[in-house]
């Protein structure tokens, strides 16, 4: 982040992040859209949202909420690639030991490098942005009447 800021200012910085967001925004919206969820899933999908965007709004340090953020997206697409119609449950605990493993690999990698910084909060950050990226994705994807946790015969 420090080298993009030097190179576009910390005002193109912010211009730049918020674009980013803008157009992950919009891509989760038509994923939503495409998975025609019922009204009251919308809702707990919507205050799943607020609640961890809310979150990530207080941190006072900018590289914590990105650390929430981009693990929210990696834990959607590990959702998205994991979550199988029969296999649900085991789909989601390999999603969310998934990101928990890439964030704690990414901040080993960290503290190997001499310019990075290792710190566990950042762990708990991308854990919990994970999680909270698998969460997304099964409110938002997944059939209301297909729960991950009822297993129907067929």
């Amino acid at each position: 982040m420090n080298f993009i800021k030097t190179h576009i200012g910390e005002r193109g910085f912010i211009v730049l992040i918020g674009l980013i967001l803008i157009v992950c925004g919009l891509a989760f919206l038509v994923f939503i859209i495409r998975s025609n969820p019922n009204f009251i899933r919308t809702l707990v999908l919507g205050i799943v949202l607020i609640a961890g965007l809310a979150l990530a709004w207080q941190m006072k340090i900018p590289e914590e909420k990105i650390h929430i953020l981009e693990f929210a997206v990696l834990g959607w697409f590990a959702g998205k690639d994991l979550v199988e119609r029969n296999r649900k449950i085991r789909g989601i605990i390999l999603a969310c030991m998934f990101t928990v493993t890439v964030g704690v690999l990414d901040e080993v990698f960290q503290a190997i490098l001499p310019y990075r910084f290792w710190d566990v909060r950042d762990i708990g950050f991308n854990s919990l942005g994970g999680v909270w990226g698998v969460i997304l994705y099964l409110l938002g994807t997944v059939p209301s009447g297909d729960s991950p946790f009822v297993k129907i015969k067929e």
